[in-house]
């Protein structure tokens, strides 16, 4: 099993709990090696060999040297987690400088399909069983609050390319999309560990800090997590008040169908259309 950003909070829970369930070993990839290293050697102190790797998810080059090297020396994984992710300081769009929005955007999404990419091109080719996992979030399903627009737009982008990929993907991997809502962890550390291309680092948001400490534990959401792996499901919500946020962007999809009802229910579905141009290109 490997686990991206897992040095801390849910990624350092879930590669604890993959070894409670049996995994023979897991890899830890994280930003800083030394604190991969940390989690990894507490992993091995419960009897499963573990690893710690330093990767910085938004260096594509980076993240497919490990993914080839993990396959080096303890062969294609079975469950990848895509769980890298930032969150940058609470405020408004408008005012949000460029460093930050392409931070938050190149760690939580284009760090997320370096790893799909690298890992599911392995699982892809073998034979075996395997499962890919990413880690978007309950806003992945509306509006849980305002104040992170990168975040929220990076969430809904990562349940839309899984849904894609899920159907791309050969019978053999297996595709999840964990959504947590609030967690206790130090997600809203991040910001002091940003790398000097995005700015560097500042001082983390301590209003945020109050929130998370009344979160769900990352354990328990570790736990829900496999257990929506176990049950092959490809939407694992953690926190049943996350239904609130999709139950309020479903009305506004209703609300505006209805309305064009009432002048067009002609149907253009794209799939259809394709699929009949490419039909009659290929009779030609």
């Amino acid at each position: 099993m490997v686990v991206t950003g897992g040095a801390h909070g849910i990624g350092a829970a879930l590669g604890r709990e993959a070894a409670a369930r049996g995994a023979s070993s897991v890899v830890i990839m994280d930003l800083l090696a030394s604190e991969a290293d940390e989690v990894a050697r507490s992993i091995r102190d419960r009897g499963t060999e573990a690893r710690g790797v330093g990767c910085d998810v938004t260096d594509r080059d980076a993240v497919m040297a490990v993914a080839a090297e993990v396959a080096g020396f303890s062969g294609v994984p079975g469950v990848v987690c895509a769980n890298a992710g930032v969150i940058g300081p609470p405020g408004r769009l408008l005012d949000m400088d460029t460093s930050q929005i392409r931070w938050v955007l190149e760690v939580n999404l284009l760090g997320l399909i370096w790893t799909l990419q690298a890992f599911g091109r392995l699982m892809e080719a073998d034979t075996q069983q395997g499962w890919l996992m990413a880690t978007s979030s309950e806003h992945a399903f509306g509006v849980a609050h305002l104040g992170a627009a990168p975040y929220t737009a990076s969430k809904h982008a990562v349940l839309g390319l899984c849904d894609i990929l899920r159907g791309e993907l050969p019978d053999n991997v297996g595709v999840s999309v964990l959504c947590p809502g609030l967690t206790v962890s130090t997600l809203w550390q991040s910001e002091g560990r940003r790398p000097g291309r995005f700015g560097g680092p500042s001082a983390p948001d301590a209003s945020s800090a109050a929130v998370i400490e009344h979160g769900m534990s990352a354990e328990t959401v570790a736990e829900r997590a496999f257990d929506g792996l176990a049950a092959g499901r490809f939407l694992i919500p953690t926190h049943y008040n996350a239904l609130d946020y999709g139950e309020a962007r479903w009305r506004d999809v209703q609300a505006a169908f209805e309305e064009l009802a009432k002048i067009d229910t002609s149907c253009w579905h794209v799939g259809d259309i394709a699929r009949a141009v490419r039909g009659r290109s290929s009779n030609a």
